[in-house]
């Protein structure tokens, strides 16, 4: 077995497993604001800890390994850079920059937002502003997931 494929097949596995809840997020979210603000609760808290244990942790293996995919000799991209490349890699940080600065920091506020509020009660109108973001900015999220997927098998394969 040679590294190349060693390596292809650690990246895809990270990015599947790391990546692939991110697109549940929205429904499960959704869903528990139809229960319930302790179901939201509840999902706010489980969202926060695949973060911190999946997504977060998937993220930097992803980089790591595709790092490793650069520099082996079969890519010939430590050579020469595709353009494609260059935008994937510059997405993804983009992307995961706004996971953690603008995700993280209100899923926190909208966590915060629920404090006190009992499990049957009414959502606050501060969480309803704080849910709006958090569904845009993890759709957002979610397209770019998308969006670097189809560079990264389109341009790899000679697409552009």
């Amino acid at each position: 077995m040679n590294s190349y494929r060693i390596l292809l097949f650690l990246h895809v596995a990270v990015v599947i497993v790391g990546f692939g809840v991110i697109f549940a997020l929205p429904f499960l979210q959704a869903f528990a604001e139809r229960t319930s603000v302790g179901a939201t609760r509840f999902t706010l808290r489980f969202s926060r800890r695949l973060e911190n244990f999946l997504i977060y942790p998937g993220g930097v293996l992803a980089l790591v390994f595709g790092i490793g995919l650069m520099m082996n000799d079969k890519t010939g991209y430590k050579d020469n850079m595709p353009a494609w490349l260059s935008i994937a890699i510059v997405w993804f940080l983009a992307a995961e920059a706004l996971s953690v600065f603008v995700m993280r920091r209100t899923t926190a506020q909208a966590l915060r937002s629920l404090d006190g509020v009992a499990d049957d009660g009414s959502f606050p109108a501060a969480y309803m502003a704080l849910s709006k973001r958090l569904q845009m900015v993890g759709g957002i999220i979610a397209l770019s997931v998308v969006g670097i997927t189809f560079l990264m098998v389109w341009g790899a394969e000679g697409g552009f």
